[in-house]
């Protein structure tokens, strides 16, 4: 307002006229350089408080997408923004009459050649393993685009994860455990004194397993081979391909099979001692959790696509097949083996046998189930969200949220909390818990929890990068920092010490017992569906590869992902604790989550191709726009899905989502109902609106949906 008056003042003043024949009197340079200087104040306050004047205005928009508009239309141009230093990544270029493209990631990083697609897309695939990590690591990297001899100076942000340890396996003695950091490629080995080894993995370690006391075996997201590691040389020993996309592991209680989750509903059988696949079974659900019954003939695997357990039993041949399933509702977020193998421990954060979801709106229940594995019925729930003298008035809840970890014993059942920061001791024949309270501590938002023989307690805190070792009568856990700690973050990495306290802040439960993770499962969709607060259930959806993709929501209501932050506050009665720039630290940390890796396919490069044109016949590109594979726009209900429009409130927008890793998240449209991409472009779209398919021959179709794929 001030600023505005001076002007005025000034607008006055030289409206007399002794200042007209002044101004008369200078020649055009001159009266141009005294109108820039007049300017001066007026786009420094601009420039300093250009977000408050938007929020004023009700146009955040204009601060939040714009600039992500201009950066996907200065060609050439890539996507997506993010450059995450721990894994593999794809990247897209978009570079207009030009045939020979390469990109180098930071000052002295190799140069990469991009692979053409046609229509001036081109593909970049990166492995820090190979290309280098970026320079800088954190924060804005500059990015050098050659394309045909002429170079061109882009910038993208780069993030490289501190180490973050998760579940423990334990070894049969029980004296040691070990945890695996896939952001690290590192395998970390304990006992009650403290760390053992820290050992080298191959790229992305998702879990591990002990065979005995002094060889563990390592599955691995971005490698096809299974690892055997010595723990006396702290070296690998052999290898086993199994595929891509490995996930979770089971040993069987011989310690003789190992069950191998994969992406793409299968699942690997593997003798141990000989180190050869026994048998690779195709499942109808991708398998997350998996745990052995009393003997290894029974084999219980937990999936999120359809919230269901799974028990499959050994024939006389040793041949695995499903045998029964158990309708839980909502998937299991972490699930454990009994200690006797009659039955496995489930956390989910609602459970539904009927398969009917609650309407209520964000509905999050959270609790442990044990089932019986022989009789696969749930023998006994116990609800862990509760309340204390802390709370801050009648109904809030700050306890046992977001339940992460879980072991078992004959002594009882351990369990982490990473909403509350708890870890709790439940005796088998209780439902009233000891409670360690983790807040005062470095080991925020805890993932595992494990007890080894002698009763000393391991838990883990992936967020902090750091693992407690509690001693058999000892009050607070001694913290080993696997990562930096905050003081050390707050000199030397700031950007990564924002993105820590932004992780805590994901996974911290609100006083209605919900968190961003209750839905959100570490950043990726739980595959549920939630009534929002118009009574309609639709799908979650991952929140990775956010960067540079305003606005956000199905709709687009929301210009920042740091404005979410007021709904927790508001609607869901604000978080357990009070802390300042909290949506700043969540937005940080969403912002450097990765899409999740499609991997490579060389040999389907000419039928990718084909697919491109495909895409452009079909008028996909128009919404759809390279590289991000979307314009960052919004369109009605009713101009793509007609019929839908009907039963939706009046005039609902929907926000145009990238393509990239699309194959990785199903299911599709607004509300879900696409269960794969054929039935997007086929029986979801009869009125030829979302994109003319209906042009496209049957291969073209085909080829279609191989490009989206790869994307």
């Amino acid at each position: 307002m001030g600023l505005l008056a001076s002007y005025v003042v000034a607008l006055a003043l030289v409206s007399t006229p002794a200042a007209r024949r002044l101004l008369s009197t200078l020649d055009p340079k001159s009266f141009g350089l005294l109108c820039a200087l007049a300017a001066m104040p007026g786009l420094l306050a601009l420039y300093h408080q250009g977000d408050s004047l938007a929020e004023g205005e009700g146009l955040p928009w204009l601060t939040a997408s714009l600039p992500d508009r201009l950066r996907l239309e200065h060609t050439p141009s890539i996507a997506p923004p993010l450059l995450s230093a721990d894994r593999p990544q794809s990247f897209w270029v978009h570079a207009p009459s030009s045939k020979n493209v390469g990109v180098r990631f930071g000052s002295g990083a190799r140069l990469i050649t991009a692979q053409p697609l046609g229509g001036a897309l081109f593909r970049v695939d990166y492995d820090p393993r190979r290309h280098g990590l970026p320079n800088p690591s954190d924060g804005p990297l500059e990015v050098t685009i050659m394309a045909d001899g002429h170079r061109h100076r882009r910038t993208m942000h780069a993030a490289t994860p501190l180490a973050h340890p998760r579940w423990f396996c334990l070894s049969p003695s029980g004296s040691l455990a070990a945890t695996v950091s896939e952001e690290t490629d590192t395998l970390v080995v304990l006992s009650e004194r403290a760390v053992v080894a820290r050992i080298a993995t191959e790229d992305g370690p998702v879990d591990c397993a002990f065979v005995d006391d002094a060889h563990l075996i390592v599955s691995h997201r971005y490698n096809h081979a299974l690892a055997w590691i010595e723990l006396p040389s702290k070296r690998i020993t052999h290898h086993l391909d199994v595929g891509a996309g490995q996930g979770r592991l089971a040993m069987s209680p011989d310690h003789s099979l190992l069950a191998v989750a994969l992406d793409g509903s299968a699942l690997a059988l593997v003798d141990v001692s000989r180190r050869r696949i026994q048998q690779r079974l195709a499942l109808d659900a991708t398998p997350e959790w998996l745990s052995f019954g009393t003997t290894r003939n029974t084999l219980i695997i937990s999936s999120r696509q359809d919230a269901k357990l799974r028990r499959l039993r050994s024939g006389a041949r040793g041949h695995f097949s499903q045998d029964t399933a158990l309708s839980l509702g909502r998937p299991a977020v972490t699930m454990a083996r009994g200690h006797d193998g009659q039955h496995v421990i489930v956390a989910t954060t609602d459970y539904r046998p009927s398969g009917r979801p609650q309407l209520g709106n964000h509905f999050i229940q959270d609790q442990l189930l044990t089932v019986d594995v022989e009789e696969m019925r749930v023998t006994r729930r116990l609800l862990t969200a509760r309340r204390s003298e802390r709370q801050a008035k009648p109904g809030d809840v700050d306890r046992g949220l977001s339940p992460m970890g879980v072991f078992d014993s004959a002594q009882g059942t351990l369990m982490a909390f990473a909403g509350s920061d708890e870890v709790w001791r439940l005796a088998n024949t209780s439902d009233e818990p000891d409670i360690m309270d983790l807040e005062r501590t470095d080991m925020h938002a805890p993932h595992g929890v494990i007890a080894l023989a002698n009763r000393t307690l391991l838990v883990s805190s992936p967020a902090y990068g750091s693992i407690g070792v509690l001693a058999p009568g000892a009050v607070t856990p001694r913290v080993v920092h696997v990562a930096a700690n905050n003081t050390t973050l707050l000199h030397e990495n700031r950007a990564a010490l924002q993105r820590r306290i932004g992780e805590h802040g994901f996974y911290e439960g609100t006083r209605s017992g919900i968190s961003c993770q209750s839905c959100h499962m570490h950043g990726d969709s739980d595959d549920a569906g939630y009534n929002l607060g118009d009574h309609r259930l639709v799908p979650t959806l991952s929140v990775r590869g956010l960067l540079g993709t305003s606005p956000y929501l199905r709709d687009g209501t929301y210009p920042r992902v740091a404005d979410l932050d007021g709904v927790a506050q508001h609607l869901y009665r604000g978080y357990l604790h009070v802390r300042g720039g909290r949506g700043a630290t969540l937005e940080a940390y969403i912002y450097a989550l990765p899409r999740m890796h499609v991997e490579p396919q060389p040999e389907a490069l000419a039928r990718q191709r084909k697919g491109r044109v495909a895409f452009e016949k079909a008028g996909c590109a128009q919404c759809h726009s390279y590289p991000a594979f979307t314009n960052l726009g919004q369109v009605p209900v009713q101009a793509l899905f007609p019929d839908e429009a009907r039963t939706q409130p009046a005039g609902e927008m929907l926000d145009v989502p990238s393509l990239l890793s699309v194959a990785k998240t199903p299911p599709y449209l607004n509300d879900g109902r696409a269960k794969n991409l054929e039935e997007v472009l086929g029986r979801w779209n009869k009125h030829n609106l979302h994109g003319n398919t209906q042009s496209l021959s049957k291969r073209e179709h085909a080829d279609l949906i191989v490009f989206l794929s790869s994307l």
